[in-house]
């Protein structure tokens, strides 16, 4: 199987968020899984190999379109908007450029579950749960990863991880990962006005310009060890130091994951 990172659903783009205060016309808020010409993790590097095993990538006709996380052996949390009428999803991959990876499974969705306050045009409650076909088995390159149940704290370092583009412009080959820091509530309320929302947070955008970007929607943040958050909004262009990144804020939805996982 070979995989390749480019986004063909460009469609994605016509949605754009306009009258955010502050946030010029050259910085428009967008969802993380658009296809963008400057898609990419902003000062990232290749992860230590299958160190993210938890890692998902959502596939159309062997394509990367989204990211998300293995939080039970058969269910796969991401972002509400990444939700396609037919799609697989591919796990234990670190390299999409690689035929036939070792360790690496391929599996359709049984059943794709948005939660029921997701919001499209605000994306309120960006949250999906995907149901495997079959339970995988946990490997060395196939792992789950407990969901957080304690809401971020300002100030907190996590990692990011995906396969957006890179800062060059070119296709990473491998999965890029990103320390990022966890922004106070009141600077991402501010910076998103009327599109924030309690579902949600911010991180990255600091001085170090490390973010997630386009490409990347659905993807595990990872603080402390625990699912804390899934890649969800962004602006153009990405990386700048007072406009970070929101992400679905996990432990707002813990009663509705383990709900609906033990009742589908």
């Amino acid at each position: 199987m070979m995989v390749t990172a480019g986004n063909p659903w460009s469609w994605i783009l016509g949605y754009l968020v306009l009258g955010v205060t502050g946030i010029s016309p050259s910085s428009l808020a967008l969802p993380l899984g658009s296809s963008y010409p400057g898609a990419h993790i902003i000062n990232g590097e290749d992860c230590t190999p299958h160190s993210q095993p938890w890692q998902a990538a959502l596939l159309v006709d062997n394509e990367l379109f989204c990211s998300g996380a293995l939080v039970h052996p058969q269910w796969v949390l991401s972002a509400a908007h990444c939700l396609l009428d037919s799609y697989s999803v591919g796990l234990g991959l670190h390299s999409l450029e690689t035929s036939q990876e070792p360790g690496s499974r391929v599996l359709e969705p049984l059943l794709s579950i948005q939660h029921p306050e997701y919001d499209n045009p605000s994306f309120a409650n960006d949250i999906m749960l995907i149901k495997l076909k079959e339970a995988v088995p946990e490997s060395s390159t196939i792992r789950t990863i407990s969901v957080a149940s304690r809401c971020p704290v300002a100030g907190e370092e996590c990692l990011v991880s995906g396969w957006g583009r890179l800062a060059s412009g070119g296709l990473p080959s491998r999965l890029q990962c990103v320390n990022i820091s966890v922004v106070p509530q009141e600077v991402c309320s501010e910076v998103y006005d009327s599109l924030y929302h309690y579902s949600m947070f911010c991180a990255g955008g600091g001085q170090s310009r490390r973010d997630s970007c386009h490409g990347d929607s659905g993807g595990p943040l990872i603080c402390n060890r625990s699912l804390q958050g899934l890649v969800s909004l962004g602006h153009i262009p990405c990386g700048q130091p007072s406009t970070p990144s929101v992400y679905t804020n996990l432990c707002k939805f813990t009663d509705w994951i383990q709900r609906t996982i033990y009742t589908s």
